[in-house]
């Protein structure tokens, strides 16, 4: 099978790896090919003549992305790894890939995709999790356990202290109501309500 995909891709695109290290890569694709990739990104355009490449790396994905030591590009249908020499995160994020030394070299891979093992991702695990539980509460109604129904959340941001449910007023007005563990009674998915014991004043 390994023979078979070499032969395959450098049909259609020369890698710059000697022989020796395509068949390392493809014996380590062998053993990746049943794990999950994430799409981060692609490469942009040549950054200079030594081969340094301007990418676009999604926002969530970017803190994982600086802490890799190796990216994958898809090439010819497959995710092929390479070693990061360099990155740089400047106004654009700048990478050097340890196997290109020009931009003439670079210029092939231009608008490839990047990517990234799932199990590397912790980061941008944790950010989705965290948004997906953020994305729950939205429209759920705050209800007091003094003053009642307050109304629905339209949103939640993020303080440096904690996090705050933002609701809106008849007129147009906005209410920051903290979502602390101590200030929430109980959450009810069926009624839609988040019950709250609210400090004096507040509201």
């Amino acid at each position: 099978m390994t023979l078979i995909l070499v032969v395959r891709m450098s049909s259609r695109e020369k890698l710059p790896y000697s022989s020796k290290s395509l068949r390392h890569i493809f014996a380590v694709m062998e053993i990746l090919d049943d794990l999950p990739f994430v799409e981060i990104g692609h490469i942009r355009r040549s950054h200079g003549y030594k081969g340094h490449a301007r990418v676009y790396v999604d926002e969530i994905w970017e803190e994982d992305f600086l802490a890799q030591r190796f990216v994958f590009l898809e090439i010819d249908g497959y995710k092929v790894p390479f070693d990061i020499e360099e990155i740089k995160n400047q106004k654009d994020l700048i990478l050097k890939l340890s196997t290109i030394d020009s931009s003439e070299a670079l210029s092939k891979y231009s608008q490839k995709k990047l990517y990234m093992l799932e199990r590397d991702i912790a980061h941008a695990k944790s950010a989705l999790d965290k948004s997906d539980e953020k994305s729950e509460l939205i429209g759920m109604h705050i209800h007091d356990d003094t003053l009642g129904d307050l109304g629905p959340i339209i949103r939640i941001d993020e303080y440096p202290q904690q996090e705050m449910a933002i609701l809106e007023k008849e007129d147009g007005t906005e209410v920051l109501i903290p979502l602390h563990e101590q200030m929430i009674s109980s959450i009810s998915q069926e009624e839609g309500k988040i019950f709250m014991d609210l400090p004096e004043g507040l509201v």
